[in-house]
C-alpha cells in the first residue's frame, strides 16, 4: 500500500514539469527523502536544498512547491514531512495553505505545520491559522497562539482576548506575548485589562510598548511605560523608566528617581542623565547612589567633574570615599595630589592603597611637576608616598630630588628614593648612583642602591657598564663585592667576563661573591662556570654554593633546553654532589623533564640510602608520565 501510495505522488509531480531531465533528478531526490528519518544519513536531504537553492526563478520555485505539496499527501514519513515542511517555511506561497491548514489539525503533523505557515506571506495563512484556533487545543492551540502573534495578526485580537483575561495560565501566557507582538490600540487595550488583573501580564504589557516604540509611536508607548513605573510589579519599574527615558520623558522624573531606594532603578537613572545633572543631584542623594554616581562620572573621564570627587574624599562614608579616589584618577588634575598624598599616607589601608593608586593613574605632566614641587617640604609619611608616586609614574623630572634624598634624607626616605630612582633615573645619573653604592649612607642602602644602579643599566647602551666595572677594579673589597651584585642584576656579557676572572681571586669572600653573582644570572650561561667550580674548587663551602648555584639557573632556565638536554645536565649535578640535600634537589626536577633518561637516573638512587625514599618518588611520578 505504502508503495502504491508513493508512485501516485510521483505520478502528480511529473505531471507539473516542464524539464524531464530535471524533473527526473528531483524526483529521484524525493523519492529517497520521503523515505527518510530522523536516524538516516542527511545525504538526500543535502542534496535536495542544494538544488533548490539553485532554482531562485519564481517558475522554478512554483514547481518545487507543487511537488512538496503533492509530497506532504503522500505516506511519506513524518520526518520527511517535517523537512519539507522546513523548505515551505522560506519559499511557500498560498498555494501551501490548504495542505498545512489539514496537517495544523493533526496530533503529529500540527508542530511541522504551523511552522511552516508561520513563515509564508499572505492572508489566507492568518485567515487559516484563526480558523484553526477554536479547531485546536493544548500545545497545538498555544503555538498558533504564538504564530499569530509573530505574525502581528491584528484581526486574531478578538479571538485572543479571552485566552488573555482566560483561566488556563499557559494559553494566557502565550497570548499576552502574542498582543504584545501585535501591539494595535485593541491588542494594547486587551494587555492593561490583563495586566490589572493579573500582574504576571505585565511583562507583555511592557513588551507591547517597547513595540509601540519602536515602531515610532510613543505617544502610545509613554502612558504604558508612566503605568508601569508608577504602579507596576517592582522588577518591571526600571525597564519602564528605561523606556520612559528613551522615549524622551521630562528630565524631572529621571532626576527624582536618582532619589530611589531601588538600585535599578537609581542605576537607571543615571545612565541618562547628563553630567551636569549628576553634579548638580550628587550631594542629595543616598550613600549607594553617590557611589554609582562617581563610577559613571570617572568612566566618562571630563576633568570638569574633579571638584565632586575632592569633596567627596571628604565624605562621611568610607564607601562614598573609596569611590571618589577609584575614580578621581580618570578625572583629576594636579590640585588632585596633595589630598591623595595624605589619604596615601593615612592609617586606613583601604583607603591608603586607593589613593596609591590614584597617584598612580592621574594623567599630565603637571602632575609630575607637582610631584616633584611636594617632595622637599612635606611631612615625613607624606614624603614617603610622594616619593614613591614618583617612582611609580616613572617620573624623569623627579631624578635629581630624589638623589639628593639618596643621599641626606631620613632612612625610610633614603631607601624609598632609592626604590624609585630605579624607574626614573637615567644613563646620565650611572655615576651618581654609583657614588651610593660605594659610599651609602647607611650600609642598609647599599642593596636598594644596586638593584637602582642595575636597572638604569638594563636601560642605557651596554658600553656603560664600563663605568662599574672600572669601579670594581679600583674599589675595596666591600665595594667590589657590591659591585659584584650590580654586575649579576645587569646580564652584561662584559660583566660576565669579570665575575669569571673573580672565581680565579685567593681571596675567598671575593670568590664566594662571584659564585653567588653567577648562581644568580639572569640567563643560563654560567652554568658549565660554576659546574666547574663545583668540581675543583678547594673549599667545601664554594663547592656546595656553586652547585647550588648552576641548580637553580637549570631550573629557572628550562625553557630554552630540551628535556633531554637538561636531564643530562642534572646527571652532571648529581656526580658532583656531595650533600644529600643536593640529590633531593636533583630527583625532585627529574619529574618536570619527563624521559627514559629521567627515569633511568632516578632508579640509579633507589639503593642510596640518603635518598632513596625521594628517588622511589621520583621514579613513581615518571613511570605515571610515561604510561599517560
Amino acid at each position: 500500500m505504502r508503495n502504491k501510495a508513493v508512485i501516485a505522488w510521483l505520478a502528480l509531480a511529473l505531471a507539473v514539469s516542464s524539464a524531464p531531465a530535471q524533473t527526473a533528478a528531483i524526483d529521484d531526490l524525493l523519492a529517497k527523502v520521503a523515505k527518510w528519518n530522523y536516524d538516516d544519513g542527511r545525504e538526500p536531504l543535502f542534496a535536495l536544498t542544494g538544488l533548490l537553492q539553485k532554482e531562485r526563478g519564481a517558475e522554478a520555485r512554483k514547481q518545487f512547491e507543487a511537488r512538496f505539496i503533492a509530497f506532504l499527501k503522500s505516506d511519506a514519513t513524518l520526518a520527511s514531512k517535517d523537512f519539507i515542511c522546513r523548505q515551505l517555511h522560506s519559499m511557500g506561497s498560498e498555494a501551501s495553505v490548504p495542505v498545512l491548514s489539514a496537517m495544523l489539525l493533526k496530533s503529529d503533523t500540527a508542530e511541522m505545520a504551523r511552522y511552516a505557515l508561520e513563515g509564508i506571506p499572505g492572508k489566507a495563512v492568518d485567515e487559516a491559522l484563526r480558523a484553526a484556533l477554536a479547531k485546536t487545543s493544548g500545545k497545538t492551540q498555544i503555538g498558533i497562539i504564538n504564530t499569530l502573534g509573530v505574525r502581528r495578526d491584528a484581526a486574531a485580537v478578538p479571538l485572543l482576548r479571552p485566552f488573555a483575561l482566560g483561566q488556563d495560565e499557559a494559553a494566557a501566557r502565550a497570548a499576552w506575548f502574542a498582543l504584545a507582538q501585535i501591539a494595535d490600540a485593541s491588542a494594547v487595550q486587551t494587555l492593561d485589562s490583563a495586566a490589572a488583573k493579573d500582574n504576571r501580564a505585565a511583562p507583555a504589557y511592557l513588551q507591547a510598548a517597547s513595540v509601540l516604540a519602536a515602531r515610532g509611536n510613543t505617544a502610545a508607548a509613554l502612558p504604558i511605560y508612566k503605568k508601569l513605573y508608577s504602579s507596576g510589579p517592582a522588577g518591571l519599574r526600571a525597564a519602564a523608566l528605561n523606556g520612559l527615558a528613551k522615549a524622551g520623558v521630562e528630565r524631572s522624573v529621571l532626576i527624582q528617581a536618582l532619589g530611589s531606594s531601588d538600585a535599578r532603578i537609581q542605576a537607571i537613572a543615571i545612565s541618562h542623565l547628563t553630567q551636569d545633572e549628576l553634579l548638580s543631584a550628587l550631594p542629595k542623594l543616598n550613600e549607594a547612589g553617590q557611589v554609582r554616581v562617581l563610577g559613571t562620572l570617572a568612566y566618562k573621564g571630563n576633568a570638569a567633574a574633579q571638584p565632586a570627587f575632592l569633596t567627596a574624599l571628604k565624605s562621611q562614608s568610607k564607601e562614598v570615599r573609596l569611590a571618589a579616589l577609584n575614580g578621581i584618577g580618570a578625572v583629576g588634575n594636579a590640585s588632585a595630589v596633595p589630598p591623595l598624598a595624605e589619604i596615601a599616607a593615612g592609617g586606613d589601608e583601604a583607603e591608603q592603597a586607593a589613593a596609591r593608586a590614584a597617584l598612580g593613574r592621574l594623567r599630565g605632566k603637571d602632575v609630575d611637576e607637582a610631584i616633584v614641587r611636594a617632595i622637599p617640604a612635606a611631612g615625613e609619611k607624606v614624603k614617603l608616598e610622594l616619593i614613591r608616586a614618583a617612582g611609580e609614574r616613572g617620573t624623569a623630572a623627579a631624578t635629581p630630588v630624589l638623589l639628593e634624598t639618596a643621599r641626606s634624607g631620613s632612612n625610610d626616605a633614603r631607601r624609598e628614593a632609592l626604590r624609585a630612582l630605579r624607574e626614573t633615573a637615567s644613563a646620565s645619573d650611572i655615576q651618581a648612583l654609583l657614588a651610593l653604592v660605594l659610599k651609602p649612607v647607611q650600609p642598609a642602602d647599599r642593596s636598594e642602591a644596586v638593584r637602582s644602579l642595575a636597572g638604569v643599566l638594563r636601560r642605557s647602551d651596554p658600553a656603560r657598564i664600563e663605568d662599574v666595572v672600572t669601579a670594581y677594579r679600583e674599589g675595596d673589597l666591600e665595594a667590589r663585592t657590591a659591585l659584584m651584585q650590580v654586575m649579576r642584576h645587569s646580564g652584561n656579557p662584559k660583566a660576565l667576563a669579570v665575575l669569571r676572572d673573580a672565581l680565579k681571586e685567593e681571596n675567598a669572600d671575593l670568590k664566594r661573591a662571584a659564585i653567588l653573582a653567577l648562581g644568580e644570572w639572569p640567563d643560563s650561561t654560567p652554568i658549565p662556570d660554576l659546574m666547574e667550580i663545583a668540581r675543583t674548587a678547594a673549599n667545601p663551602a664554594h663547592q656546595v654554593l656553586a652547585l647550588r648555584g648552576a641548580l637553580q639557573l637549570i631550573r629557572q632556565h628550562a625553557a630554552g633546553r630540551t628535556p633531554a638536554e637538561t636531564v643530562k645536565l642534572l646527571a652532571q649535578a648529581m656526580t658532583l654532589a656531595k650533600q644529600a640535600d643536593e640529590k633531593r634537589t636533583v630527583l625532585g626536577l627529574l619529574p618536570r623533564f619527563p624521559g627514559p633518561d629521567a627515569l633511568k637516573l632516578a632508579r640509579a638512587y633507589l639503593n642510596d640510602s640518603e635518598v632513596s625514599a625521594e628517588a622511589k618518588a621520583a621514579v613513581e611520578r615518571l613511570e605515571r608520565g610515561n604510561r599517560r
